[in-house]
């Protein structure tokens, strides 16, 4: 037969077995002491034994009570820790999250937002995992991230889309470069250049390979580089013209070189929050995407403008 104990009268008798009283139990737990006595009625009533002799001035445990008392205090205490514990993670007192990062997104939007979550919740445990597009939604789907700050290039109907903020790919290039005079800025005309492209797995070049793939002109040298830094190093040496997201450039320390936005629509993309449709995310997570959006709000107001009269403004 299945018994119907709840944790209530089993608090009551914890509490009347530390005070050694009625009244005093009564009052710890916030009840009339008429309803205490009848919450230790009820759990002798379930367990059809008596568990207190009561005289006018004290109680104390029948044998039965001891035996139930010595069960029963560590399991009550580590259930009772147990909800402590789901009290502080849904209170983001404390916790832990794994998340995977766009470089891009490592170099802007990452850094300010764990500075504002450390202020709010200081005992949470963030780690970052930077990787290109691919490689973070391949962790998704494997549990190795709770979330991801990516892009979706294709249809994943496993996976939950939330955009931050507007993303472009830009052109980064010497102060004398040629690219600097064109009126408008398209994928053909960087097509002949020797280019520093971002390598294979990277979001910005699945879009420039996307974009070109067709292209039959004659094509110059591709530098393939893993960061950033290195691209905006080989073009500051004269070694052809960076392909580079917009959400980076503020952070990449171009000092002389120019940079302008790429029009093709191709050349858009929307970084966000990606995870998977059949988890929610954890108090935790939720809480670093909020100082996500936070910091997506004011970064944005940093960025290049897309408008083609800025490029004019760099020349």
């Amino acid at each position: 037969m299945a018994l119907n104990i709840k944790y209530r009268p089993l608090k009551a008798f914890l509490l009347a077995v530390q005070t050694k009283s009625f009244t005093h139990a009564a009052s710890l737990l916030g009840v009339t002491q008429p309803s205490f006595t009848a919450l230790i009625a009820d759990l002798e009533s379930v367990l059809e034994v008596k568990l207190f002799e009561r005289t006018t001035r004290q109680i104390s445990l029948t044998a039965a009570g001891g035996e139930f008392r010595d069960r029963i205090e560590r399991p009550m205490a580590d259930l009772e820790e147990a909800y402590r514990s789901m009290q502080d993670l849904a209170s983001v007192r404390r916790g832990a999250v794994v998340i995977g990062a766009l470089p891009s997104t490592s170099l802007t939007l990452v850094p300010p937002a764990l500075g504002a979550l450390r202020q709010q919740h200081p005992k949470l445990q963030i780690r970052v995992v930077e990787a290109h597009n691919d490689e973070l939604i391949a962790m998704l789907r494997t549990n190795q991230i709770e979330f991801a700050l990516a892009t979706l290039l294709s249809d994943a109907p496993d996976l939950k889309f939330s955009p931050l903020v507007a993303d472009a790919f830009f052109a980064v290039y010497p102060s004398r470069h040629p690219v600097g005079q064109l009126p408008s800025l398209h994928w053909e005309d960087l097509t002949p250049l020797d280019l520093v492209l971002l390598a294979q797995g990277s979001s910005a070049r699945h879009q420039f390979d996307r974009a070109v793939i067709s292209d039959k002109a004659a094509t110059g040298l591709r530098y393939d580089v893993t960061h950033m830094t290195t691209a905006v190093r080989l073009v500051s040496q004269g070694l052809g013209v960076a392909v580079l997201p917009r959400l980076a450039l503020p952070s990449l320390g171009l000092g002389s070189l120019r940079s302008r936005p790429i029009e093709d629509e191709s050349a858009r993309r929307t970084i966000g929050v990606l995870h998977r449709q059949d988890r929610l995310l954890s108090p935790a997570a939720q809480a670093l995407v909020d100082t996500l959006r936070q910091a997506a709000v004011e970064i944005e107001l940093a960025l290049p403008p897309l408008a083609q009269r800025a490029a004019a403004r760099n020349k």
